[in-house]
């Protein structure tokens, strides 16, 4: 029960940081990815996916955005819980673990499917997404990593280094 309680606290945080983001559409800073890492930190790959499946359906409920809902997304989500828990449940904090799990979750699913999914609803070429998309990325992989490296490591020497285990 416990771990229920613990999951559905880091689902809400996942959708309550989704919308807190700073910066234009060109170059958006968003915190969302610190909960999604906190899943997979505290629950392995299978739960956190599970859980940020649920947080995109969720927040596709309460909180619609502009784009609606689309299941590209949602695999997405997927996808990305399930990198967060491969890369984090049960290893070592390390700065250079932080940064493969940020470079596989850039690669993977922001530029890769992310960006195959926008070209699907929107019917803009490709290569003029990825053009566009690339910058905002390499931004992300620096800010991500050490967000999350300091994030993770402050849980790993505190109390809450436990929690879900």
């Amino acid at each position: 029960m416990q771990e229920v309680t613990w999951m559905a606290l880091l689902i809400a945080m996942q959708m309550v940081l989704a919308k807190l983001s700073v910066g234009s559409n060109t170059l958006k800073v968003g915190f969302s990815f610190i909960a999604i890492g906190l899943l997979g930190y505290y629950f392995g790959p299978v739960k956190a996916a599970m859980a940020n499946v649920l947080a995109d359906v969720i927040s596709n409920v309460v909180m619609p955005s502009s784009g609606g809902f689309f299941l590209g997304f949602t695999f997405s989500a997927l996808v990305a819980g399930a990198i967060y828990g491969y890369m984090l449940y049960n290893h070592k904090v390390t700065v250079w673990r932080s940064l493969v799990t940020v470079l596989l979750i850039t690669v993977i699913v922001n530029t890769g499917l992310n960006t195959i999914w926008i070209h699907m609803m929107t019917n803009v070429p490709y290569p003029a997404l990825l053009i566009t998309r690339l910058p905002k990325e390499a931004f992300s992989l620096v800010y991500q990593t050490g967000l999350l490296y300091i994030v993770l490591k402050w849980i790993d020497n505190s109390k809450f280094n436990k929690i879900g285990q």
